[in-house]
């Protein structure tokens, strides 16, 4: 074996060692960073901040949530927080972030009130669902009342829409109907002020039924019909 054959080998050999030793020192390092975040006390969860509530005190948020501070942050389950925070009526929705090093970070989304419910005499705020969400202190002058069984669900929603549909379309018609009433989804009426009704019909074609109440309101009337918008009728 020559002298240059040899070097070569030995140069070989020794680059092959060092591959294996940076592999090695690489995983190790790997192992490391995985191990701090994962499991040392390292990346913790030490700390919960709330936001976005204005109803619903921080500290209820807090105590619902249950975040299991002193696991690794990237351990916590911010899935399962979510879902016991969502388990707050007023909570339209919830995020839960991550925050390294030690912060559990939930954003809370409240739900908005378009009408509201009397419950045994206090009123409660009704939000475009139909969800019955947080007693009121008292009767909110500019949303209408949901004058219906509050047993009946269906009926709820049903109306609870219209009133976001009034909310999304015109705001004044909103401010101007004090009640919303129903015995069934198809039988919806406004009572609007001046002792004027507003003949509804179903929660369907929202939008054409505000195209043809706007000019029919002009009429100077007691009732107004627009159960059918291409029907709309009116009575003196």
């Amino acid at each position: 074996m020559s002298d240059r054959f040899a070097e070569k080998l030995r140069l070989k050999r020794r680059r092959s060692r060092w591959r294996i030793a940076g592999v090695v020192l690489l995983v190790l390092v790997v192992a490391g960073a995985v191990w701090a975040i994962w499991f040392s006390s390292v990346f913790e969860s030490r700390e919960v901040t709330v936001s976005g509530t204005e109803h619903v005190p921080v500290d209820r948020v807090v105590r619902t949530a249950e975040v299991p501070l002193g696991t690794p942050v990237l351990r916590v389950d911010t899935d399962a927080i979510a879902e016991r925070v969502a388990t707050l009526k007023p909570v339209e929705s919830v995020k839960v972030e991550r925050d390294l090093p030690h912060t559990i970070r939930i954003v809370v989304t409240e739900r908005d009130a378009v009408a509201w419910v009397d419950r045994s005499g206090t009123p409660w705020a009704v939000d475009p669902s139909g969800v019955i969400y947080r007693p009121l202190n008292s009767r909110p002058r500019h949303l209408p009342e949901l004058d219906v069984d509050i047993e009946d669900r269906r009926v709820v929603a049903a109306t609870a829409r219209v009133a976001a549909d009034i909310a999304a379309g015109d705001r004044d018609l909103l401010g101007d109907t004090d009640t919303i009433t129903a015995e069934t989804r198809d039988s919806i009426e406004l009572a609007l002020s001046k002792d004027r009704t507003v003949v509804w019909g179903s929660a369907e074609e929202a939008q054409a039924k505000l195209s043809v109440l706007r000019p029919l309101l002009q009429i100077d009337a007691r009732s107004y019909d627009v159960s059918a918008p291409e029907r709309p009728t009116t009575l003196e």
